[in-house]
């Protein structure tokens, strides 16, 4: 890339965990489901789709996170492996630890030392985050965004740029996203039987979500929804609005809320798709893995309702899906669903759910203030870091190998 840095950069996550001879090795960071270090990873597949893709030339980038330090050399060499044999089909370069390591030493010298929490390998925030100043400092007018996990048709990019940048309804177009199909083409998440909390009836409510967007009028709208894997931003936006760093998942949505906070709209185009294909979960449902998620829900959604809180914005807004998570009974709702899936391993390990749903309501009381002092300096950050030739030439360097 480099020089040649072309104005749209696809933008990939990969996360890697520890492989088979140390499956219980520790971990700093919590993902969905971390590829195993000698694992097969879903990257090449992503790839070979790319390989397809008809429309504008474009840059690939990904973004190499661990759930531990020690797995940084071989996650490093493991995506340097996969991604060796794309550079024919098109530019595209690895972002590392090492990488990292070189932005905060930059924006100490730079006087934003202060701020280097916003860049992180070890979080999906501060990935996301790395996702925009990446390709930020190199130059880039849009950022498409995509996941390690997922497919594209060779007409994605056509799609996705067709609206971005443009005015839609008197109104400017700097967010795109799109849906998610699961392998069968479907747009919709499996449903459990109605259960009358909004945590345990999460998928319900976010399918009323899907059909209710699927029935407006027109092919471009309005959304209180985006998928981390499948979005669009223009450089209007992305340097004006961060991911937050002490959001625990979810951060795609919250993104939106940022951006909604800082007057910018997401628009959903009803023909961007791709195909999601993640790795089979637990499905025991009083698995770690089931109680981890929610959680770490709940921990969001309180989150969520206090930044709407102090901001004075309606959750209503932002209706069915999340909407319906950033009301006043929150913490009641998340209280009634822990004791639901409560058992004895999972309150040893994580917590008893009033334990947790009070932990939830302190971070968020002590947090949100902190981010939104953030997000002020977000702006002048993406400024100062744009004008930084060694942190650019670094860049450079790496992405033209």
């Amino acid at each position: 890339m480099g020089e040649k840095m072309l104005s749209v950069v696809i933008v990939i996550p990969t996360y890697w965990t520890w492989g088979s001879e140390r499956p219980a090795g520790p971990v700093e960071a919590i993902f969905d489901h971390p590829t195993p270090v000698d694992g097969e990873s879903t990257l090449p597949r992503l790839l070979d789709s790319l390989c397809r893709m008809t429309g504008p030339p474009f840059s690939v980038l990904v973004l190499t996170a661990t759930t531990h330090p020690d797995l940084e050399p071989i996650a490093e060499r493991r995506v340097s492996e996969i991604i060796a044999p794309y550079h024919t089909h098109y530019p595209i370069a690895q972002f590392t630890a090492g990488d990292l390591t070189v932005l905060h030493e930059r924006m100490r010298v730079l006087g934003q030392g202060e701020l280097v929490s916003f860049f992180s390998l070890r979080s999906y925030p501060g990935v996301r985050n790395c996702q925009l100043v990446v390709p930020h400092v190199l130059g880039t007018e849009v950022i498409v965004a995509l996941d390690d996990d997922e497919i594209v048709a060779p007409d994605y990019l056509t799609t996705a740029l067709e609206f971005v940048g443009r005015e839609r309804q008197g109104m400017p177009v700097w967010g795109v996203a799109g849906f998610y199909l699961d392998s069968k083409g479907s747009k919709l998440l499996p449903e459990s039987p109605p259960a009358g909390n909004i945590f345990l009836d999460k998928s319900a409510i976010m399918n009323a979500c899907t059909r209710d967007l699927e029935a407006r009028p027109g092919r471009l709208v309005e959304t209180p929804v985006v998928f981390g894997g499948n979005m669009i931003f223009h450089r209007r936006l992305f340097t004006q609005v961060s991911f937050d760093p002490f959001i625990t998942r979810g951060e795609d949505i919250d993104y939106l809320i940022n951006a909604h906070l800082m007057g910018f709209k997401f628009w959903l185009d009803k023909q961007l798709v791709i195909t999601h294909m993640p790795p089979d979960a637990p499905d025991s449902a009083h698995s770690a893995y089931t109680w981890s998620k929610l959680h770490q829900d709940v921990l969001r959604f309180i989150y969520e309702r206090e930044k709407l809180r102090l901001a004075e914005v309606d959750p209503s807004q932002f209706d069915p899906y999340p909407g319906r998570f950033l009301r006043d009974d929150v913490a009641e709702q998340a209280l009634s669903a822990l004791r639901i899936l409560a058992d004895a391993e999972m309150e040893q390990r994580f917590g008893s759910a009033e334990d947790i749903v009070n932990g939830a309501l302190r971070r968020a009381a002590e947090k949100v203030p902190l981010y939104f002092a953030l997000a002020r300096e977000w702006p002048g950050l993406m400024a100062v870091l744009e004008k930084d030739a060694v942190l650019r030439r670094h860049l450079q360097r790496r992405v033209t190998g």
